[in-house]
């Protein structure tokens, strides 16, 4: 969009005057019938359009022979509330324009979008101050007018058009006629946006739903419907890790058909989702026979450190005497490991399919810790312990060399 400098309510030329839409006016203005079945072929265009940039096509073909227009262009609000963007750029003869070749000018749409009425001008080159813009000039414009795509006090977008015939210019009727259509096709481009903004929830929501309580799900997407969009930025936070596997679940599984494997940890991801779940905890992954859970993170929990350790003790202290049944049952002993520290956590992935990942050392602590738990037991790091109170009943493991780590790391032990 050209012409700046001049995003100025100053720079609008005299010759501009402001328009109101007003339906009744244009049905008197011009002939009833002819008025009524332009609204209504508008109206079966904008139903049949079956995309947005269908929809913007038919709109400005529609205005462009309605008012008999020589060129015309559609824009559209950028992405984040930002400028506005030409999305059809063309002469009525469909004939395509580039963006050097038909230049809106930048305080035509600043007035349009400020006051949410329609420009005109019937006589763009001889008014002064309209002459100094460069794009008049240099298109020859004689006559332009703009109408803004708004509804509920939001603008969508403008359609400007002009004409450079030295004895055509547009008139109010054609102003409101264009106006008119406008407010049809700002209905319509609202109802794509919602469309768009719902389908776009709805997948957000089913990818948080396996990882997260429908409580949490509803605060996370809450705050985000706040910051204007629905994923969840990457930042660094302190949080606790949980780790918790099936003990000696492989050599069963290979021993059982695949049917009765997946009966067992159904049962057993159930048990422990629940768990997790009832101490605000995010079950970050199913891994085999394994599932790892975060605390304090998406939502901030103070206490995050406890809160893992209750769920643990819950899992452990909830568990059935077999999961599956019949001949392939199991008798599931569980080990589990905790740690705390500061990580980067947020969404990662295609709008289509989300992911909330987790990234630090203190992830690959977690883990190796969860390795050497006894069974039945859950095993914390050195920093999770320190939150965590005086009273908490647990053994002192004392510094442990971990697979991988060249440093060893003071761990603690609690039976259930």
């Amino acid at each position: 969009m050209a012409d700046a400098p001049a995003n100025h309510p100053a720079a609008i030329p005299p010759g501009f005057r402001e328009e109101r839409v007003a339906l009744g006016e244009l049905l008197g203005a011009r002939r009833h019938r002819e008025a009524i079945g332009l609204l209504y072929q508008l109206g079966r265009t904008v139903l049949s359009a079956t995309s947005l940039e269908e929809l913007n096509q038919l709109a400005l073909s529609l205005v462009l022979d309605a008012v008999a227009a020589e060129r015309g262009a559609l824009l559209l609000r950028a992405a984040g509330g930002g400028e506005f963007v030409p999305q059809v750029v063309r002469r009525r003869d469909h004939a395509p324009l580039g963006p050097d070749e038909l230049r809106v000018p930048s305080s035509i749409v600043h007035e349009v979008v400020s006051k949410r009425v329609g420009l005109l001008t019937a006589d763009a080159l001889h008014d002064p101050r309209f002459q100094a813009r460069e794009s008049v000039r240099a298109d020859s414009i004689r006559s332009a007018l703009c109408a803004p795509l708004w509804l509920e006090d939001q603008v969508l977008g403008v359609i400007y058009l002009d004409r450079r015939m030295q004895s055509s210019a547009f008139s109010r009727e054609d102003l409101e006629l264009v106006s008119a259509i406008a407010n049809l096709v700002a209905i319509r481009l609202k109802q794509e946006n919602l469309h768009a903004e719902l389908t776009r929830e709805r997948v957000v929501r089913a990818n948080l739903e396996r990882y997260h309580s429908r409580d949490v799900v509803d605060a996370i997407l809450a705050g985000a419907k706040e910051r204007g969009h629905p994923e969840l930025g990457l930042e660094e936070r302190e949080v606790t890790i949980l780790f918790a596997d099936l003990v000696s679940f492989t050599p069963f599984a290979e021993s059982v058909p695949p049917a009765a494997v997946a009966e067992v940890l159904n049962e057993y991801y159930a048990t422990a989702t629940a768990a997790m779940f009832a101490h605000g905890g995010t079950v970050n992954e199913y891994v085999g026979d394994s599932l790892m859970t975060l605390f304090g993170a998406p939502i901030p929990h103070a206490d995050h450190p406890q809160r893992a350790v209750d769920a643990a003790l819950a899992l452990l202290r909830g568990l059935p005497g077999s999961f599956g049944a019949g001949a392939h049952a199991f008798r599931p002993e569980v080990r589990v490991a905790i740690n705390s520290g500061p990580v980067v956590v947020g969404s990662v992935g295609s709008p289509e399919r989300l992911k909330y990942a987790v990234v630090g050392d203190p992830v690959n602590v977690a883990a190796r810790l969860e390795a050497i738990a006894e069974p039945n037991t859950v095993v914390l790091g050195e920093h999770t312990r320190s939150q965590l109170g005086a009273e908490l009943d647990c053994e002192d493991l004392g510094p442990l060399r971990l697979r991988g780590r060249e440093q060893p790391v003071r761990a603690f032990r609690i039976r259930p």
